[in-house]
Parts: C-alpha cells; structure tokens; sequence
C-alpha cells in the first residue's frame, strides 16, 4: 500500500533509509552515511508534512517499509512550483509496480499543491529507473558529468523533469 508517512513511520523510515543506502550505489549516501536519529526522522516527516509543497510517501508492505519517495519543495517564492524527487525501494521489491505507484502517489500530490515542475536525477546507468521516469512523462534536461564519485570512479547523472501544466509559462 502507497500512503503518506505518519509520524509513527519515524524509526521504519529512517532504518529503510539506511537499509537502501547499503543495498543499492544508485543512491546519494554510501552506506553508514545517513544518520538520522527515530527523532530526527520524526521531525523529518512532521516537517515535510506541514510544508504545502512537500511530503513523503511510503510503500508499507505487511506493515513493513520497503520504499519511500520524497517530494522537496522548494522554499523561495521563485521556486516554490518546484519539487526534486528522491525515490528508494529495496531492491527485494523492485519490479512489482511500486515504484510506478510511488510515481502515481507524486502526480496526484503535484496536482492537489499546485506544482509546475518536477525534478529528479538519475545514475546514467540505471536504465530501468529511467525507462520508468520516462513511462512517466519526465523529460532529460541534459548530463550531470562527473557528478558522483562511487567505488573509484566518477559517475554521470542525468538531469531529467516533468511539466504538469503550461498554464503558468
């Protein structure tokens, strides 16, 4: 099930956080990274939760958390019709449709808050994730070179975007 975090969801989010963080390179943090305390995690959700365009969507499974997606608004008043995206999903449940229903949850939030535009990034290399940011109308902006440095090597990001109305432009 697709819902929003509850402040209950504090510890689970902030151990999957970090269980996805060891699991996966195509996040940010290499693992043992992230330290967010069930505290820290709880303020986290309340904090996104009480901002008009941001907020946090997990997938609960069997009263488990297997991934997540964040909604960051922006906080200036230019930027305000903007969000970045950050998705996880251990990869036990990737392939299942979740991360299309996390995509789902976004479109339907983008809409209730008014968002123009969407923005994410994404390793080059993870061509399932962007055959589905695709499948969801995200555009590629350009390449991010060198933009990460994992295992050695320095990795290319793509920059990619969704415009949910023309309206405003």
């Amino acid at each position: 099930m697709i819902r929003r975090a509850t402040l209950m969801d504090g510890k689970a989010l902030s151990d999957l956080m970090r269980r996805i963080d060891r699991e996966t390179k195509y996040m940010l943090y290499e693992p043992e990274e992230r330290s967010m305390s069930t505290e820290q995690a709880e303020a986290f959700i309340e904090r996104f939760g009480q901002a008009a365009n941001s907020d946090i969507f997990v997938v609960d499974v069997d009263e488990q958390l297997v991934g997540y997606v964040l909604v960051v608004g922006g906080k200036p008043s230019r930027i305000r019709h903007r969000a970045n995206l950050v998705i996880g999903l251990l990869d036990a449940y990737t392939g299942r449709g979740l991360g299309a229903g996390l995509l789902e949850a976004v479109d339907a939030f983008a809409v209730e808050a008014g968002l123009v535009r969407m923005e994410l990034t994404v390793r080059k290399d993870n061509l399932r994730a962007i055959e589905l940011y695709h499948k969801f109308g995200f555009n590629i902006e350009g390449t991010r070179i060198a933009s990460l440095f994992i295992d050695g090597e320095y990795v290319d990001e793509l920059a990619m975007s969704k415009i949910f109305t023309t309206e405003e432009i």
